[in-house]
């Protein structure tokens, strides 16, 4: 009889016992409802926005961007002439063809040079402005014409090495002060402003698909 009263007590105490832990959690803490929730997909996260930062590590790859080449000519007349007379007159012209690179230094572009504007989708970029870079003489262009001679005088004008080197760098000079004309700078700065604007374009659209205006203005 002990045996089955002690088992009784237990089972009612173990009765209790559940009935005050179902009802805790049935009043006192219920459970929230489950939120379902979708993962994003992480892999085009970053191609939702650009920051400056962005934009100066992946410009500063091509440091050096050229943006125009022009193709000139410059004419030169050599006068071998002995004094005045006709007769010992001899003068050749020659047609020096050359080509000029007009480049834009991405080196130095900071931060602080890019302004994004998310709201309005638009990028302004300060740059450095276009630059001569080289001038080369193509020597299998350059034409030479026949030669002037008096009756007394014959065949071409021959340079020596030295003269020949003094006359190709006179040729570069005029052809780089040709470049620093208005007509040319103003093309230089066009051509550029399209080629970073191109350059900057494609740089955005592999971050995101948004659409942005580029300004370029130049410092």
């Amino acid at each position: 009889m002990r045996i089955v009263k002690r088992r009784t007590i237990l089972l009612i105490a173990l009765c209790v016992s559940l009935g005050f832990f179902l009802g805790y959690k049935a009043f006192v803490k219920p459970e929230k409802s489950k939120e379902t929730w979708v993962v994003p997909n992480i892999q085009n996260i970053s191609k939702k926005f650009i920051t400056e930062e962005t934009l100066v590590n992946e410009i500063h790859q091509k440091q050096e961007l050229i943006t125009l080449e022009i193709d000139m000519t410059e004419k030169v007349i050599l006068d071998d002439s002995w004094g005045s007379l006709g007769i010992f007159k001899k003068v050749q012209s020659v047609n020096y063809a050359g080509t000029g690179i007009y480049t834009v230094d991405l080196s130095n572009l900071k931060a602080e040079n890019i302004n994004i504007d998310d709201k309005a989708k638009n990028v302004m970029v300060n740059v450095a402005p276009p630059a001569v870079k080289t001038v080369s003489i193509a020597e299998d262009k350059t034409e030479y014409q026949t030669p002037e001679n008096g009756l007394l005088r014959f065949g071409e004008i021959k340079l020596t090495l030295e003269e020949n080197q003094m006359l190709l760098s006179n040729v570069k000079d005029k052809m780089l002060k040709k470049m620093s004309e208005q007509d040319f700078t103003s093309q230089a700065r066009n051509s550029s402003e399209k080629t970073i604007n191109t350059l900057i374009q494609s740089i955005i659209a592999n971050k995101t698909s948004e659409p942005y205006t580029i300004q370029i203005q130049f410092q």
